[in-house]
């Protein structure tokens, strides 16, 4: 007898229409919600980029008093680095016209000292901007240190220049700099240091720091003989570096080419030369007009290796205002973007621990820092003597090396860069031609 079968019982199904459906809307939502999103982030970013100039213009007329403290330092800040990028307070001017000059001196002068414990630079900014529009503000203080600077707390970078040749068996580093820089305060002090002074080299002996470096290759010094360099410099001048550039002469030259030449101011006619056995007088003769001078690198390369006349020392100074004329010339061209290729362009001719992000780091510092900021010191004849080694031969060495480290505490009080090739001194007068060369051409 067959068992009747009842109705097969139903599955439950799932309703995948609906569920489909709910992810569709879900999708949806999100979508709108990141466009929205994404716009709003849009709309930020503008603002970045375009700055106090999309400001609502009833932001940009109205008068100071109708906007909060806070909202006027803003508005001053972002007029502050405009003028700062582009150079012009034309723009600042007219934007501004409608403030009082009383309550804008105030509220200047009350961000500038805010900022003096933020960001020098910025607050530097202020004080421009003040300037462009002749505005008198009460004195803001600024508290970087006019005083002792200790180098231990600096990021500091040994640059050495050699002309350093293949057909050379042995080098030497003729040019000796240390590059201080205080990212607090945003003081640079470059250090100029006698390449004939008589040092101790651990491993080694005593000789002049020019060879110091060469003598590291040779003993197969371990990081090189940069990095015994760098030792020696600690140890004898009190200056630690933590980072180094190796430049030979040819890259100098063709970094001046590259920016097309560059312009220093001679307050003083240059009167220089150097050893030349085909010369009946057996030197030849560099001579350069005062005034406004345009160097190409070949040019350059002379004004500042060339010693003959002015010694070792005013050959540092030359060199250090050299440095100040590629740095605004570099300014003129709108060097930033060019640094990649100039840093391939010129790979051969130097060698650094430096990254390239950090090479640009340095430069945008550099181009944002005015000639106030950045400070040159030569350690010259108030700190060092004449010496005879027992071997005969003519060196240098310190006087007194607390005399030195009260030297170096001055570097951000030191003159600036841009200063350090004048050759008035106190008399005010230019020196006459040195006989080896008046007269010659």
């Amino acid at each position: 007898m067959q068992r009747q079968q009842g109705p097969a019982p139903q599955r439950s199904v799932p309703l995948r229409g609906a569920v489909g459906k709910n992810r569709e809307m879900k999708t949806r939502r999100l979508t709108w919600i990141g466009l929205i999103v994404l716009f709003l982030a849009g709309l930020f970013l503008g603002w970045l980029v375009l700055g106090w100039g999309v400001w609502p213009r009833s932001y940009r007329n109205a008068l100071p008093a109708s906007l909060r403290a806070a909202d006027r330092e803003q508005y001053l800040l972002m007029a502050a680095e405009s003028l700062g990028e582009n150079g012009d307070a034309s723009e600042a001017r007219v934007k501004l016209e409608s403030w009082p000059k009383d309550l804008l001196a105030e509220d200047m002068a009350r961000l500038q000292t805010r900022l003096w414990s933020e960001d020098a630079l910025r607050a530097d900014q202020v004080q421009a901007l003040a300037d462009a529009l002749g505005v008198e503000q009460p004195s803001a203080p600024d508290p970087r240190p006019a005083g002792p600077v200790d180098l231990t707390r600096t990021d500091n970078t040994l640059v050495l220049g050699t002309d350093n040749r293949p057909e050379l068996e042995a080098w030497r580093t003729d040019t000796i700099m240390v590059i201080a820089v205080d990212r607090k305060t945003n003081q640079v002090g470059i250090v100029s240091i006698p390449r004939d002074l008589y040092v101790e080299i651990p491993g080694y002996g005593k000789e002049r720091l020019n060879a110091v470096a060469y003598a590291g290759e040779k003993m197969n010094y371990l990081g090189g003989g940069v990095a015994l360099a760098q030792r020696v410099v600690e140890e004898s001048v009190g200056i630690p570096t933590q980072h180094w550039v190796l430049i030979r002469q040819e890259g100098l030259v063709n970094l001046i080419d590259a920016l097309g030449g560059v312009t220093v101011t001679l307050d003083c006619p240059l009167y220089e030369a150097t050893p030349d056995q085909t010369s009946p007088t057996g030197i030849k003769v560099f001579t350069l007009p005062a005034g406004q001078v345009h160097l190409d690198g070949a040019t350059a390369k002379k004004f500042a290796t060339y010693r003959y006349v002015e010694t070792d020392f005013g050959r540092v100074r030359r060199q250090q205002q050299l440095i100040w004329a590629i740095r605004n010339r570099a300014l003129q061209a709108n060097i930033l973007p060019r640094i990649p290729e100039l840093w391939q362009a010129l790979a051969e001719t130097f060698k650094t621990d430096l990254g390239l992000p950090d090479v640009i780091k340095l430069a945008t510092l550099g181009a944002r820092l005015k000639s106030k900021d950045v400070h040159g010191m030569v350690l010259g004849g108030d700190v060092v003597e004449a010496y005879t080694t027992p071997e005969g031969w003519q060196v240098l060495v310190f006087k007194d090396r607390a005399a030195v480290q009260e030297k170096l505490s001055g570097l951000f009080s030191a003159v600036p860069l841009a200063e350090t090739g004048k050759r008035t001194g106190e008399s005010g007068k230019c020196p006459p031609p040195p006989f080896e060369v008046e007269g010659q051409q």
